[in-house]
């Protein structure tokens, strides 16, 4: 994994001291995330966020219901150092796990996660690999267990989606110049902006920014086996997509 983008640790210190910055909606949308969570005071489910990077989600997770207990799943792991040192307060009730997205990791969960979480992941997967996982995630929950992804979607036609690329682009170009985003990062948002703006339109691959339309991802959910498929939440590029494994199902 050495050759991922995001598993240097200069800049995976660099996007956790500015991911407010970085991102225009960072803890708009993790409150709705955790607003949406299906849990009660006394709950003590498994939480398992995909793509967790830093832990800061899960963080607050935990700190909100103090009896559950959660995973970080991701594939960086300079990312992965952070959220241990981070979650460390939690003791036993907080693992960090090294694995892709793509891959099959469903046998490492202990047992049926209560709610899954992903912020800003798996846009990152191409279409093939989107469905796949949403059919584990299926798979992997409780009855009656919800996934809740908060992530970049594109609008439906390249004149609305261009435009919101560019004004997220131009954002950071701001955030660098007065210095409120560190240098560590720099280079990572340029490459980005050159992938998506600059090329814009040209084919994407897994690991890029595989962006698609909400309606797209939630007929994906729905074929997975999914209800309740919705969006609760959406400004610009972002999107909160929820949707909950029937109460009647169990597990294959």
């Amino acid at each position: 994994m050495s050759d991922y983008r995001w598993n240097f640790s200069e800049f995976a210190v660099a996007y956790d001291q500015a991911a407010e910055t970085v991102h225009p909606y960072y803890l708009e949308l993790q409150a709705a995330i955790l607003h949406e969570l299906p849990l009660n005071a006394d709950s003590e489910a498994l939480l398992v966020d995909m793509g967790g990077g830093s832990g800061r989600l899960l963080e607050r997770a935990l700190d909100q219901w103090p009896k559950c207990y959660g995973m970080v799943l991701d594939q960086s792991e300079p990312f992965l150092a952070l959220a241990e040192r981070r979650l460390a307060r939690f003791g036993s009730r907080a693992t960090c796990v090294l694995a892709r997205l793509q891959d099959d990791w469903r046998s490492l969960l202990s047992h049926p996660p209560a709610a899954i979480l992903s912020m800003s992941a798996i846009h990152h997967l191409d279409s093939t690999e989107k469905q796949a996982f949403y059919q584990r995630c299926f798979d992997v929950l409780a009855p009656g267990g919800q996934l809740l992804n908060g992530d970049e979607v594109r609008p439906e036609t390249a004149a609305a989606y261009l435009p919101t690329l560019q004004e997220w682009a131009a954002l950071w170009e701001e955030g660098i110049s007065r210095g409120s985003i560190p240098p560590g990062i720099h280079a990572a948002l340029r490459g980005w902006t050159e992938r998506n703006v600059t090329r814009f339109g040209e084919p994407k691959q897994s690991g890029d920014d595989c962006h698609e339309t909400a309606e797209t991802q939630l007929q994906y959910l729905r074929s997975a086996g999914f209800g309740e498929t919705k969006v609760l939440w959406h400004q610009k590029l972002w999107a909160l997509l929820s949707a909950k494994r029937p109460a009647e199902s169990t597990a294959d």
